[in-house]
């Protein structure tokens, strides 16, 4: 039995180690089934379709079509449930630029509001923003660049967390297989338990504390 136990600790060490068990937020992703289920509907750009706005933006303004145009061809090539205000604005002949102000604050994406600046700037003075539009672009492509450079630098840490997370369980497997009787102590004193549940405080505490880090280091780029 003690052979079968230490066994099965290992390999759940090993398992920790070579594949990382999924993230603690489970918990609170867990919801309660409906009876009506709803089709998730997506709700964020992603860095392509935003990248994508901008260098369609771009080329109809280099070919030398008008604003609403332009902004309209865009607008055309993103996903339906996208730019909604703007749309609107489009079709009513409302204050476009306002209506993509609004948009980036809804989607939480600075390059609109860019957008929405630089061809308000331009409706205004007449002036080429195509240089400018390529700078938002730019800004784009450096920012990911820095995503994809921090991930890869942060690949060893994380690699790091699960094998030291994977290290008590295997230490215990380790010590049933040498003949010492530690999971029989850690569940059946006092003193067992108290430090059974301290350990297992202080791995989930280290284990939310490296993620902050870590989100902090990704969050920092942007």
């Amino acid at each position: 039995m003690k052979l079968f136990i230490a066994t099965a600790l290992i390999s759940i060490a090993a398992v920790m180690m070579v594949r990382p068990l999924p993230r603690l937020q489970w918990v609170s992703e867990i919801r309660i089934p409906k009876l009506a289920l709803k089709q998730k509907v997506k709700s964020n750009l992603s860095f392509e379709e935003e990248l994508q706005f901008v260098f369609n933006l771009k080329s109809q303004l280099n070919a030398g079509i008008n604003q609403l145009d332009a902004l309209r061809f865009a607008i055309s090539r993103a996903p339906e449930f996208a730019f909604k205000n703007t749309r609107q604005a489009l079709t009513s002949q409302t204050n476009v630029y306002s209506a993509l102000h609004n948009d980036s604050k809804v989607y939480k994406v600075a390059s609109l509001a860019s957008c929405a600046n630089l061809l308000e700037l331009s409706s205004q003075s007449g002036s080429s923003i195509n240089e400018a539009l390529t700078q938002v672009a730019d800004k784009l492509m450096t920012i990911r660049n820095q995503e994809q450079l921090i991930a890869t630098e942060l690949a060893s840490t994380k690699a790091t967390v699960y094998v030291l997370a994977g290290l008590p369980i295997m230490g215990a497997g380790m010590g049933l297989m040498l003949g010492s009787d530690s999971i029989s102590w850690l569940l059946g004193s006092p003193a067992g338990r108290v430090c059974l549940a301290l350990g297992i405080g202080l791995e989930l505490v280290g284990w939310f504390w490296i993620k902050r880090l870590l989100n902090r280091a990704l969050a920092d780029v942007a």
